[in-house]
């Protein structure tokens, strides 16, 4: 029996921790999808998602904080830190988005956009049941489903940005194509790294297997 199949009580304070980070991505993700969703309006709301972006900073700051002052930790503490990073830049990604919607002060939105917003929600959606599941540890195998499913939205948007840029070269307005191309770009990214979130739990609930 491992060592950490013994693990004290407060060790777990990791997994609240995840939580409270998926969470925190979740709420993000939520305001970027209504601001996205109400176009020309809404685009005061971007302060609220700079505001989480920098209470998801705090918990990864104590993620670390915690890390380096424990013995004995519920995951190997090379995967608590490749976790935290990667679930932290799904969130700088969010922001880094919604402040271009915004500063682009774009008239209307289109259904690129809101499709591409609403499968990120959806994305983190996922990782928050996947860090619930992971908590359990006995029944990896539903980490990995949800890191699957992270996957298969993942190429799902994929092929929506390369719609969308299709689609924008069809349009007259040199301007609007350009804040387009550059706004598709950033949605892709928040995706990426939700991918990478998606292996990270993978690799683990495979290690625990």
């Amino acid at each position: 029996m491992r060592i950490r199949d013994l693990i004290l009580p407060e060790d777990r304070v990791f997994f609240t921790l995840f939580s409270e980070m998926a969470v925190t991505i979740s709420e993000a993700a939520t305001v970027l999808n209504e601001i996205t969703h109400e176009l020309p309006a809404g685009m005061e709301k971007a302060h609220r998602v700079r505001q989480i972006e920098h209470n998801g900073d705090e918990i990864t700051r104590k993620i670390y904080e915690k890390l380096n002052e424990s013995l004995v930790t519920p995951l190997e503490p090379e995967e608590i830190s490749r976790l935290a990073p990667v679930m932290d830049d799904v969130l700088d990604r969010i922001d880094r988005v919604t402040q271009q919607v915004c500063t682009y002060e774009l008239a209307e939105s289109s259904d690129v956009l809101r499709e591409f917003s609403y499968i990120i929600l959806l994305s983190t959606t996922e990782i928050q049941h996947a860090i619930k599941s992971l908590s359990e540890l006995k029944k990896p195998e539903k980490v990995r489903n949800h890191a699957s499913e992270i996957n298969r939205l993942y190429n799902l948007s994929i092929e929506l940005q390369s719609r969308g840029v299709l689609d924008l070269f069809k349009a007259k307005d040199l301007l609007l194509i350009i804040k387009l191309k550059d706004i598709y770009e950033g949605l892709g990214r928040v995706m990426e790294k939700c991918n990478d979130v998606g292996h990270a739990l993978n690799d683990i609930a495979m290690s625990h297997s």
